[in-house]
């Protein structure tokens, strides 16, 4: 099995490279666009977060921080308060933040690498400014709109950390004295990974951006919106964002469908795209982010229902009539069944998971 994984990379990246030479000016002008939104849109939103995010945690100011959310992320989360905090500061720094942070504290040696790796499945989150981006572009006739997408996956984030909770022991108070260290030389160290881990991130937006523009060639894009249309009712360009953004997800910036398109979005953020978890991936370090990957589903499945039941208080029928641009039911429309059976992804997750805990014991 182990051998036949390894010849099917290998063979992939093969037909990448043979893709990518037929449609060179394609992948080159993807790259370019790519380019762009890393200089415009990525660097800008996030490297200066990222820097202080990661000063945060090198000179343990995030422990002074958690120490006044502990009756809530030990007894209801089960998670410790330094972890607890990691987890908001995730859903506001946007995708790959939580990951470098967790594994920031994993290569300091302040968490486990078994608890940096269930940790990572709740901070996998865009972030707030991204957010709104995408909200108002979908629908730029509803003020606001971005808040219920935001709430989504904010809270299917911290749904899955308290339905996992069980299986997690109560931790321990901390008796100790958070210990501020900070220097000039912590503020280089912060700079200087801020940096590495915004070039691994720009990196992968790029080379993602290049096999966009191949699989658009081939034609390969196009025939998934149609096949998705024509399961759904719809018109493939109103869909062919949403199959784009499976891909990378800033291409979700040219979604349009009104509020009626908002839990969709909702369910494409949390899930995060393929370029979001080779992302994650580049700034792992020693952290298996598998289990976090496959933890987006449930959660992406959660969000669409959470927004969907947002959507139907926060705005009145008329105003979703009024917003809406004509289309039938976008994307995932009321599959709510199928959704809810995603939903036992996570059960089955909590299940191995307790399964594991048994075996170890």
């Amino acid at each position: 099995m182990e051998k036949t994984v390894k010849y099917a990379g290998a063979l992939l990246i093969c037909a990448a490279a043979a893709g990518i030479i037929w449609a060179g000016k394609e992948a080159a002008a993807g790259a370019a666009a790519g380019t762009i939104v890393c200089i415009t849109t990525l660097i800008p939103s996030l490297y200066a977060f990222t820097v202080l995010a990661k000063l945060i945690i090198s000179s343990d100011i995030y422990k002074l921080i958690g120490r006044p959310l502990s009756p809530l992320s030990r007894y209801l989360f089960r998670l410790p308060p330094e972890s607890f905090c990691v987890l908001l500061i995730s859903q506001l720094a946007g995708y790959p933040v939580g990951a470098a942070l967790i594994s920031e504290m994993y290569t300091s040696g302040k968490i486990s690498q078994k608890d940096a790796e269930e940790l990572l499945c709740f901070c996998i989150a865009p972030g707030p400014a991204f957010i709104m981006a995408v909200s108002s572009s979908a629908a730029p006739r509803c003020p606001g709109c971005a808040l219920p997408v935001f709430v989504s996956v904010a809270v299917s984030n911290l749904l899955a950390a308290l339905l996992t909770s069980p299986l997690r022991k109560i931790p321990p108070k901390s008796e100790k004295r958070a210990v501020i260290s900070l220097s000039p030389g912590s503020f280089s160290a912060a700079i200087a990974s801020g940096a590495s881990a915004m070039t691994m991130i720009c990196a992968n937006v790029i080379f993602m951006a290049s096999v966009l523009g191949v699989l658009g060639k081939a034609g390969l894009l196009t025939y998934i919106s149609r096949l998705a249309a024509s399961l759904r009712g719809s018109e493939p360009v109103r869909l062919l964002p949403f199959v784009r953004a499976f891909f990378e997800i800033s291409n979700l910036s040219s979604a349009a469908g009104g509020v009626q398109v908002l839990p969709a979005l909702a369910a494409m953020l949390t899930f995060g795209g393929i370029c979001v978890h080779m992302q994650v991936f580049s700034v792992c370090g020693g952290i298996s982010p598998l289990k976090a990957v496959l933890m987006r589903i449930p959660c992406a499945a959660a969000a669409y229902l959470i927004c969907m039941r947002l959507t139907g208080k926060y705005y009145t029928a008329g105003a979703v009539s009024a917003a809406a641009v004509g289309e039938r039911e976008i994307m995932l429309g009321r599959t709510v069944p199928v959704l809810s059976l995603l939903l036992l992804i996570m059960t089955v997750f909590v299940l191995t998971q307790k399964s594991s805990v048994k075996i170890r014991k």
